[in-house]
């Protein structure tokens, strides 16, 4: 899924073990019920002061392997945000549920990609203006040809 509602999800996960908590912060290892994958919450009060002083709670759960579980639950201390945060993890937003976040950003291929099609809008739209053109039709055949650019999948 690429969008988890957050009353769904919540009701699934289990805590296993607090590994951290104070005021503004929370660790710790929870399990989701349904799948039996755990992941590793970390929770973040925040205080936002444009909005008037509201607090806010925000989310994040990063998947862990059986190997990582075992780790942490013996007192590995490589868990904190965002170092150990390196790898695809959900996290909530105002939208009431969750998103995959992959903090790596665009893989290389993709990236590649952008630059590719970047350059290539460039020059159609300074060969365009340069040639003065700016009919219907002209405008028109622009478009179809930047279409062209892009993967039928899209970028």
């Amino acid at each position: 899924m690429t969008f988890v509602p957050e009353d769904e999800l919540h009701n699934r996960l289990a805590p296993v073990r607090v590994m951290e908590e104070s005021d503004r912060e929370l660790y710790r290892i929870v399990r989701d019920e349904a799948t039996g994958e755990h992941y590793l919450h970390f929770a973040i009060r925040h205080l936002n002061v444009a909005a008037g002083g509201v607090e806010e709670t925000f989310h994040h759960l990063l998947p862990l392997s059986h190997d990582d579980v075992i780790a942490l639950a013996l007192g590995d201390p490589a868990y904190r945000y965002p170092d150990a945060w390196q790898r695809p993890y959900l996290r909530n937003g105002p939208a009431g549920g969750y998103v995959w976040y992959d903090p790596a950003g665009a893989g290389e291929d993709e990236a590649a990609t952008y630059e590719r099609i970047a350059v290539q809008l460039r020059d159609k739209l300074l060969a365009f203006h340069r040639e003065g053109r700016g009919g219907e039709t002209e405008v028109r055949r622009l478009m179809e040809d930047i279409d062209r650019l892009f993967p039928p999948d899209g970028p």
